[in-house]
């Protein structure tokens, strides 16, 4: 006669071989015999669990678990069953308790590492795969569950690497492969990570990750049906913050940010404290022109602790728009040129409410920002500081003064060039015999979406063969690339290598007709000195240039040019080509 153990080898043997329906029959026919047999209700447990029965396989292991409390067997296979019920803090527990038992279980310390990271536990997580690694240094799961963390933490070349090596051991990874794409498209490879994420659909379709993946990737690829249909998919898998997050991002990126703004809320919803969260919601907001809802919401960029300059923690309260009664209030520049150049505006208002205002810029505005109507001092951002009562970073000082769409400070211009330069520079353009247009057409390259926003010469260069105008290149830094290989008409003049600083480009503005811009610091330059600007935008363009409108309440002699599909920067051009060649036909030359 068969004992239960013996049966229970049996039934293990077809468990291993794929015959599930006889290993189930025999666990069954074992627990009808003993019902407190606790390897037999494991073990179905994990078949249950194999065949896509969840809530069976969650009620067999809970009372195996309850049958043999030191089981680290079992403690392990039920909190995987509760990992991939999003039950993340039970599976947690469950694990820490099968690894106090047993701690060199790689497989435990391996699907913790995945737990943890999506609780967020980052460094926890890598210090789990660290732990499964360390036992079993070729443990496929344990190093696709480290190139996760390692994407949480910003390093997605070296989340790459882990990726690959995962899959290099396990082809068949459906979690390696997701990850593999989400790293790729860290690094803004789409294509590459479209492919990776396809992989992983093919061998799992209903993981919630891969399809999330895929909605951003096809976002930035500009097949927003397709982007919309895989975040469908994810949510319907995997309904939580993590895919309204990332349908938000794709649906600015869409130029829809009312709809953005209310994936972000409900992202908000189970996480009140995310910071990025709620300055994507404030982006979206101010990008719809809701002004009063967004500036509180932008204002938690001041929580983020991974900001470029990290912020300062200073002693003194935040100013809120009271009274300053003769108290000295610091007014600093936190991110890019143009952020600085569009919210000095404010200074005068500032120091209107009755107070010493000391401006703290970058130090490529020092010259030009010398003798700002309101500041008492202005100094460089690096150099020591006066004693100040009051601190407030100039970006948000909108919310301060409860800036409505309406109510834009727009007293054009707030920045005047040095009338010294602006002579020299007069001199050296010479007689003004046809229209002067400025032109810069790239921005910082480490800004994230520089690739969007910055046409790059090519983009441009066809307004340069509009006649009766004279040309002048004003881009600087590495937008420059390109210069000296470009075919350009003798009516483009390059000034950008005598260029020292944006007073001399203030100066060189002066004496032009038109500046042409895309989307970065000369454009705010040209908008502040109150000179003829256009603008030109990406599909959906940064959140002060609004969205559906030509024009700028910031900028009032600001005409936007906005890309009618996203990448279109020949039609751009060819409406400024249209515009310029009207102007320039009305151009009469000064006598």
């Amino acid at each position: 006669m068969v004992t239960l153990s013996q049966a229970l080898l049996i039934a293990l043997d077809h468990h291993q071989a794929g015959r599930v329906a006889e290993a189930e029959d025999i666990y069954r026919r074992i627990l009808g015999a003993d019902h407190e047999y606790a390897d037999a209700m494991q073990l179905l447990g994990v078949l249950a669990a194999q065949t896509g029965r969840q809530a069976e396989a969650h009620r067999c292991l809970r009372l195996a678990v309850a049958l043999r409390p030191d089981g680290a067997g079992g403690l392990s296979n039920l909190a995987g069953v509760e990992q991939s019920a999003g039950a993340l803090d039970d599976a947690v527990r469950h694990y820490g308790r099968a690894l106090r038992l047993m701690p060199d279980l790689a497989d435990a310390h391996a699907s913790r590492a995945g737990a943890l990271r999506r609780l967020g536990q980052v460094p926890a997580a890598l210090t789990a795969a660290g732990h499964a690694l360390a036992l079993a240094p070729d443990h496929a799961d344990a190093l696709a569950n480290r190139a996760a963390a390692l994407l949480s933490c910003g390093d997605a070349r070296s989340a790459e690497r882990c990726a690959r090596r995962s899959l290099s051991l396990n082809v068949r990874s459906a979690v390696a492969y997701a990850t593999l794409a989400a790293a790729l498209a860290a690094q803004r490879r789409w294509a590459e990570a479209e492919s990776a994420a396809r992989d992983s659909l093919a061998l799992d379709r209903n993981a919630a990750e891969p399809w999330e993946v895929l909605g951003a990737v096809l976002a930035k690829l500009a097949r927003f049906p397709d982007s919309l249909d895989a975040f469908a998919m994810a949510e319907r898998l995997r309904p939580g913050p993590s895919v309204h997050a990332a349908r938000g991002i794709a649906l600015i990126a869409m130029a829809r940010p009312a709809e953005a703004a209310v994936a972000f809320e409900h992202a908000l919803a189970d996480r009140p404290q995310d910071v990025g969260l709620h300055w994507n919601l404030g982006f979206a907001r101010l990008m719809v022109g809701d002004y009063r809802r967004g500036w509180p919401e932008f204002d938690w960029r001041r929580r983020d602790s991974h900001a470029d300059p990290p912020w300062r923690p200073f002693p003194q309260p935040q100013w809120q728009g009271e009274p300053l009664n003769g108290r000295t209030i610091l007014l600093y520049a936190e991110q890019g040129l143009g952020d600085t150049l569009q919210f000095l505006r404010y200074v005068p208002l500032v120091a209107a409410h009755g107070g010493r205002v000391v401006l703290e810029v970058q130090r490529p505005l020092l010259p030009l920002t010398a003798g700002l109507e309101g500041a008492a001092q202005v100094i460089a951002r690096g150099d020591p500081l006066p004693p100040f009562d009051l601190e407030c970073p100039l970006m948000s000082l909108p919310h301060a003064f409860a800036t409505g769409l309406d109510s834009v400070p727009s007293d054009i211009p707030y920045l005047r060039p040095d009338p010294v330069r602006v002579t020299r520079w007069g001199k050296r353009l010479g007689r003004q015999d046809a229209l002067r247009v400025g032109v810069v057409w790239a921005g910082n390259p480490r800004f994230l979406g520089d690739e969007e926003r910055s046409p790059r010469l090519a983009g441009l260069r066809g307004l340069f063969d509009v006649p009766g105008c004279r040309f002048y290149g004003l881009q600087m830094g590495p937008g420059r690339a390109g210069l000296a290989e470009s075919v350009l008409p003798e009516s483009f003049t390059d000034l950008g290598s005598a260029i020292s600083d944006f007073a001399d480009t203030a100066a060189i503005m002066a004496n032009l007709d038109l500046v042409v811009s895309s989307c970065t610091g000369p454009a705010h330059l040209a908008g502040a000195l109150g000179v003829p600007l256009w603008v030109a935008l990406p599909f959906s363009a940064d959140w002060r240039w609004l969205t559906g409108r030509d024009d700028s309440p910031w900028y009032p002699t600001a005409r936007l040019f906005r890309q009618p599909a996203p990448g279109d920067w020949p039609a751009v051009a060819g409406r400024m080509a249209a515009e310029l060649a009207a102007l320039a036909q009305r151009f009469r030359p000064l006598p």
